[in-house]
């Protein structure tokens, strides 16, 4: 047995007042909160029942966490994984919609959306996002002998789940969105304006030196550019820049989200009738805040932050309303049980933080 696979952590299916606890159905270290600061050396836990088989034997567990419950959410499925030096996850399809951020390391990834068709590669390192379109084959490679990659994944799969209570349905779907990708040869390097502004792309590289638009309306030195990726239905995605001395305007939008701060620090104010609580980020963070509170995020420093955000917009697409604002009524506000999670709660076999 690998070492990394007698890392521990709190036992049980339940929180246990530390923000993380284990989840053996899921095969998940589980993450709550609403900030979980340095992604790239957050601890993670091996899943052991989804080792790779081959003919040589069992491969190592791979090592991942989840952040599904971060910000109380319940649709939007964040996960923080492995690709171990020189290795490879297993290929898979699944239904839902998924977009990756890598955080760090460098490799590539097959997918193809027809049975018959020979995979296309689309290679990748840290900085880069990737869209994972609807029930297309892919799989995951990592191109470094010695150094691990991180891929941190955004999905629509708890959705999902809750609508079909099916994770065969999710697995196991023989249908094909080719409507969506059609394995077409230019599908990983087009880039084409739509006519709603967003940008249609499914590999953005270097993401945060990506341009951006001013965006008055969203508050102050603030500018975005949004982003279709896979033809997703549901998961949006969008890079904001606060300058120095900006602020966006306070804002409540209909939707769970997520953001990973990419460049610069600021803080998001967060509150409601019952109060409010503000909380500093720096590059390398994850931060969702709480659905139905309101927020606003804010620039600190000599420098310009970079925001690279993600949403689960299902509501927003079936009400065909674009803000919480618009609504005559009170949202149901789900603050987690912490703000941060204790990462001194995983531990190595040596005793330190995983």
């Amino acid at each position: 047995m690998d070492d990394r696979d007698r890392a521990s952590a709190p036992a049980g299916d339940r929180p246990t007042g530390t923000g993380l606890y284990w989840d053996e159905r899921r095969q998940f270290l589980m993450v709550e909160g609403v900030i979980a600061r340095d992604i790239a050396t957050f601890p993670l836990m091996p899943r052991p029942k989804r080792r790779m088989r081959t003919e040589a034997g069992d491969g190592p567990a791979p090592r991942a966490a989840a952040f599904d419950t971060l910000g109380g959410n319940t649709t939007l499925g964040i996960h923080l994984s492995e690709v171990p030096p020189g290795g490879e996850k297993q290929g898979h399809r699944h239904l839902d919609e998924a977009t990756f951020y890598i955080v760090s390391g460098r490799g590539w990834s097959e997918l193809r959306q027809a049975d018959g068709l020979p995979d296309q590669r689309v290679d990748w390192q840290a900085g880069d996002v990737i869209t994972i379109p609807s029930n297309a084959w892919h799989k995951h490679y990592n191109a470094d002998p010695t150094q691990p990659a991180l891929q941190l994944a955004f999905k629509n799969t708890r959705l999902l789940r809750k609508l079909f209570g099916s994770r065969e349905f999710v697995y196991q779907n023989d249908f094909r969105f080719h409507d969506r990708y059609d394995d077409e040869a230019d599908y990983w390097t087009r880039r084409e304006a739509g006519d709603d502004g967003a940008l249609r792309i499914n590999a953005i590289h270097d993401v945060v030196n990506e341009p951006v638009e001013p965006d008055s309306s969203a508050g102050t030195a603030v500018g975005i550019r949004r982003y279709a990726m896979g033809g997703h239905r549901t998961i949006d995605h969008a890079l904001l820049e606060i300058g120095v001395g900006g602020r966006t305007r306070p804002h409540r939008p209909l939707a769970e989200e997520a953001f990973v701060v990419l460049r610069g620090s600021g803080a998001t104010r967060l509150w409601t009738d019952g109060g409010e609580t503000t909380i500093e980020w720096t590059a390398g963070d994850l931060v969702s805040p709480p659905f139905g509170t309101w927020r606003e995020h804010v620039q600190s420093g000599a420098e310009a932050v970079r925001l690279l955000r993600f949403r689960n917009s299902f509501i927003e697409r079936a009400l065909d309303i674009a803000d919480a604002e618009a609504l005559d009524g009170e949202l149901p506000v789900r603050w987690p049980s912490v703000i941060e999670c204790d990462r001194s709660a995983v531990v190595t076999p040596s005793g330190t933080e995983g």
